[in-house]
Order: C-alpha cells, then sequence, then structure tokens
C-alpha cells in the first residue's frame, strides 16, 4: 500500500529554467571559489556518507552557498529486496545536513539476498516492466520516501539487456509509479538514445519524442543531459559521461523542451572530467538551447 500521504511534497525548488553540473573531486575548489557560476550542484549521495570529515565539510560549505541536489546511485529502487535500514538512515542524515533541493535515485536493480545476506551489484541493472517489478518498486519507493519525509525523483536508466517479457512500456512503467508513489521524474536524455541506439530502433527520433510524449510531464522535476564515447556501429554504446553532449544530443534536449516546457537540467560528466571552464560551458549550451526551445514553444503556441 502507498504511504504517498506521510510525503511533503519539495519546498525548496530551484526554478524550471535552472542549469546546474555534476560536482566531482577535481573542481571541488572550483566549486567553492565560483559559488555563482551555476544554479545548482549535483553530487552522488553516497560519497557523502560519512558521518565526517574533509568531504562532508566541504560539502557543507558548498551548500551553504549553492543549492545542492543528492543523486543516487545504491538505493536499487527496482530490486525485489527492500532498501536497506543502514543505508535510509545515512541518506536521511546527509538530506538534514544540506537540505537539498532535489533528492533522487534510478529505477534499477541493485540488492539481492544470497544465502541469507543482502549483496550490491555495483551497478545500474534494468528491470523488467512487469506489474510484479511494479509492486517492488512501489513499495521501494514508498519506503524512502516515508523515511525521508519527502518527494524523491526516479530516473531512467541504461538497459544493456532485452527482456523477453513485460506489461508496460518504460514511459507507461514510470507513469504508473507516479500515480502509485506520487513521486517526481527525472528524464535521462542520453540513456533514451542510447537505449534506442543499442536496440537498432529504426527511427530513434520517434522513438524518443513518443516516449517523451507518453510521460507524465508534470512529473518531471529534471533533465540529464551527458555524452557517451563514440563506437564503431556494431559495438555496444556504454552511457559513459565521459564526453560532451553531443549534436543529437542537444536536439533532442531541445525537441523535449518544445514539448514539456522548461525543466530545471544538469549536465553530468564523470569520467574523462574536462576543466572547470569547459564544464560550465556545457552549461551555458543548454541555456542557449533553453531559449531555443521556448522561442519554438511560444511559436506553436501562437499558431
Amino acid at each position: 500500500m502507498s504511504d504517498r500521504q506521510d510525503t511533503v511534497p519539495l519546498t525548496r525548488m530551484f526554478t524550471n529554467t535552472a542549469v546546474g553540473v555534476g560536482l566531482r573531486p577535481d573542481h571541488y575548489q572550483d566549486a567553492l571559489e565560483n559559488a555563482s557560476a551555476v544554479d545548482f550542484l549535483e553530487v552522488h549521495s553516497e560519497n557523502f556518507f560519512a558521518e565526517a570529515g574533509m568531504a562532508v565539510e566541504l560539502l557543507e560549505e558548498i551548500s551553504a552557498e549553492t543549492p545542492i541536489s543528492l543523486h543516487g546511485t545504491s538505493a536499487g529502487l527496482g530490486s525485489v529486496e527492500a532498501v536497506p535500514d543502514d543505508y535510509l538512515e545515512k541518506l536521511r542524515r546527509l538530506v538534514d545536513r544540506v537540505d537539498p533541493i532535489l533528492v533522487s535515485d534510478h529505477l534499477c536493480f541493485t540488492w539481492a539476498r544470497i544465502g541469507g545476506r543482502i549483496f550490491h551489484g555495483g551497478d545500474l541493472l534494468p528491470i523488467p516492466y512487469t506489474k510484479e517489478s511494479l509492486h517492488h518498486a512501489v513499495n521501494n519507493i514508498d519506503r524512502l520516501q516515508s523515511y525521508l519525509g519527502r518527494q524523491i525523483a526516479v530516473e531512467n536508466v541504461c538497459a544493456y539487456i532485452d527482456f523477453d517479457q513485460g506489461d508496460f512500456d518504460e514511459a507507461e512503467f514510470l507513469s504508473e509509479i507516479v500515480v502509485r508513489t506520487g513521486c517526481g521524474l527525472i528524464l535521462d536524455i542520453n540513456n533514451l538514445m542510447v537505449n534506442a541506439r543499442n536496440a537498432r530502433v529504426g527511427e530513434p527520433e520517434s522513438y524518443f519524442d513518443h516516449y517523451v510524449r507518453s510521460v507524465d510531464s508534470s512529473a518531471i522535476l529534471e533533465i540529464h543531459l551527458a555524452g557517451s564515447t563514440p563506437v564503431e556501429d556494431q559495438d555496444l554504446l556504454i552511457d559513459d559521461h565521459a564526453c560532451p553532449v553531443s549534436g543529437a544530443g542537444w536536439e533532442s534536449y531541445q525537441r523535449a523542451l518544445t514539448e514539456i516546457g522548461p525543466k530545471p537540467t544538469l549536465i553530468e560528466w564523470d569520467n574523462n572530467l574536462p576543466s572547470w571552464g569547459a564544464l560550465l560551458g556545457e552549461a551555458t549550451k543548454a541555456r542557449k538551447a533553453q531559449r531555443r526551445a521556448f522561442s519554438r514553444r511560444r511559436s506553436y503556441e501562437s499558431v
């Protein structure tokens, strides 16, 4: 049964045109010295689960000047096993410490019980979109939102395998989760593009546009943008966050904004990190893409 009545909507929200970047260790000093360079910063929650230490102190200092979004990689909201108590306790302590503008994680499988012990899979493993999976995802999201006393956002993930069974497509599955839990969504554009490419979808643009139209746009709290290292046509494309956003990524972003309207946007870059200036340059591109998309959207609405 859903516990959505026990959660509260976000109260410290960023504006719909906010643009942020992912904060990684190479750029800690830059973030401290240039607090006003971006609208918000995203950190991976688990990197700051310690009760004390330099990283925790640094995040507290940065969060005093710049809004922080907490993005988890380990909750495993699609797992059959419930999110472990100790994980919930550490996350709530971090939430209380930095008062984030958003708490999010992925619609994936990570936790499993083997021989009576709980193990973590170490990756964002995809789940089948079945009624059984929906039941487990709803329970885990309800559990996390109830424990934190606030709404969270759930991100679509890359799936490098295909499941034979399914009662929903991904957009339908996410929309049903929103209805049952009251959670929000993160629309990761590169994940959609990687999935379409690896699945050899005949018309990737049509696939992408149908997906965006199918999800509840009012539930989308943030858009993620990233780049993948190019590979040969016969190779699997990996969402490695190691490159600038591609031209196709920017085009997809503008089409999404034209369809759903303005949404806070995050630039993700986790490997082969660029300079702080280059990362901010990607944020500037996002702002320019927003302006072009909004101009196009206003033109459509005036017709």
